[in-house]
């Protein structure tokens, strides 16, 4: 009887403990997984911002070189010398086509008339945020603006430059503008949960882009009735917030992170349903039905969170280094992985070759049959490089339709093989475009690194020179420095 009674009471005891023990862990993990939750949603945050920091920073050095190009010898009015005009315009519409982010690329003089456009001129544009912020401001080089509508009627925001001589004076404005669908189609990419959402605002509070949740139009303000207003004071002043608020609309609570973007006028909200733990009652029936069965439940929880993080982390990755339209490596990629096979040249001397190519006449394609054909072309294009090539050696998409090789262990004589190789394969390659096949063929330019060479840098410049003897002798064709 009293070892019965032993065993009762210690039952219990270790029941009591154990249950209470439950409810700590219970206690602790809620805090922990909040604390998960908002760390995910920063590093959503930092994700957007970093790729929001670069697409705005390569328009940037584009619009440098325009302003620099463009101060030289011009912006000239088309009554001044057509001619020359239709020339500057011709390498603004090059430029815009080299930026994913780029709608159009114009020119408005020093008065904020403009000047250089497809279809419009001579339109008066000193309302403009981008002219009020450069033309009166002299210390002010370049400006990204708030959302507005276009004179063609779109949503857009202008990213501005001024043009200014040797002698320091202000020529005009060189812009590129950007649509907002540019950022709903990139976040698009993203496989979110349900659960989840990013949002990007403008500082003034309109939506430029919401994934997958949301119904308002792009371009429409914000309304913040439902925010607490504490929670906005503490974003203006920190220029970042963590907050609760049914921001949807649908009777759920969300955890929020917004952030001010570094040095733009953007905001990127992200957002996740507290769904990750139910009611106080769901808890105290999960700590009823068993000590053990709630551990293991959370272990299983914890650990299939960890993988669909890392998941997640894993697709961020590939999106900051993939080309988005043929999912080959883009130039930042390329240019991490070309470093350190030509680090591993200077240690031990393997050599390794450089093949620079483009689609011949590709804008004549794009401009007649459109962008769906041109990005085809480039997708049949990319996927026949990465058919041909060993599979430790790399393809990379430039831009537009400039793509580069690199070949481990291949010296010229054999990088020229392998490019007049490639070249018969495009030269078979089609496009059906209603019910006709398209063909293309491409130019290439050849490098192979030797001792003389000092840089990737100079590599890639030799390869490029290379190329445009290619196109200077009919296209179609390889060269290689001799």
């Amino acid at each position: 009887m009293k070892n019965r009674s032993a065993f009762f009471y210690s039952s219990m005891t270790i029941g009591i403990l154990l249950f209470f023990l439950s409810l700590f862990y219970l206690f602790t993990s809620y805090q922990t997984d909040s604390s998960r939750v908002v760390e995910r949603l920063k590093f959503n945050a930092s994700f957007v911002e970093l790729w929001l920091i670069k697409s705005f920073s390569d328009a940037d050095a584009v619009l440098n070189d325009m302003a620099r190009d463009l101060a030289e010898s011009g912006p000239t009015r088309i009554e001044d010398d057509l001619v020359k005009h239709q020339n500057e315009q011709f390498y603004l519409k090059e430029k815009e086509d080299a930026l994913p982010n780029a709608t159009l690329a114009f020119v408005v003089d020093d008065t904020c008339v403009l000047t250089h456009s497809e279809t419009l001129r001579n339109i008066n544009l000193s309302e403009r945020e981008y002219c009020k912020s450069l033309i009166n401001n002299e210390t002010k080089d370049s400006v990204v603006t708030l959302p507005f509508i276009d004179l063609a009627g779109r949503n857009v925001v202008v990213h501005g430059k001024k043009i200014i001589d040797d002698e320091g004076k202000l020529k005009g404005i060189v812009c590129l503008s950007t649509n907002l669908n540019f950022f709903s189609l990139t976040l698009s990419q993203l496989q979110l949960p349900s659960s989840m959402g990013i949002a990007i605002l403008s500082t003034n509070m309109k939506l430029l882009s919401a994934i997958p949740k949301g119904n308002l139009p792009l371009g429409k303000g914000i309304d913040l009735s439902s925010v607490d207003p504490s929670a906005l004071e503490r974003f203006y002043r920190d220029n970042e917030v963590i907050m609760s608020s049914d921001i949807y609309d649908n009777g759920k609570l969300d955890t929020i992170y917004a952030r001010k973007i570094q040095g733009l006028p953007f905001i990127v909200v992200v957002t996740k349903e507290q769904d990750y733990w139910q009611t106080k009652l769901s808890l105290s029936l999960m700590a009823v039905i068993g000590c053990f069965a709630v551990i293991i439940g959370l272990l299983l929880f914890n650990l299939n969170y960890l993988k669909k993080t890392r998941a997640q982390k894993d697709k961020y990755s590939e999106l900051a280094y993939n080309d988005y339209l043929t999912g080959v490596n883009n130039r930042r990629a390329f240019e991490k992985q070309a470093n350190k096979v030509f680090k591993t040249y200077q240690n031990d001397k393997q050599v390794f070759s450089l093949i620079m190519c483009d689609i011949d006449n590709f804008k004549e394609y794009n401009d007649k049959f459109g962008h769906d054909v041109g990005d085809q072309m480039i997708t049949a294009f990319s996927e026949a490089c990465s058919a041909q090539i060993n599979q430790d050696d790399i393809v990379a998409r430039l831009g537009g339709d400039e793509f580069i090789v690199l070949l481990h262990h291949k010296d010229k004589e054999q990088a020229v093989m392998v490019a007049e190789s490639l070249q018969n394969v495009i030269r078979d390659l089609s496009v059906l475009v209603d019910g006709q096949e398209l063909s293309m063929t491409c130019s290439m330019g050849v490098a192979t690194v030797s001792e003389l060479t000092t840089s990737l840098h100079e590599l890639l410049n030799i390869a490029d020179t290379q190329l445009y003897k290619a196109k200077e002798a009919g296209r179609n064709c390889v060269r290689f420095e001799l």
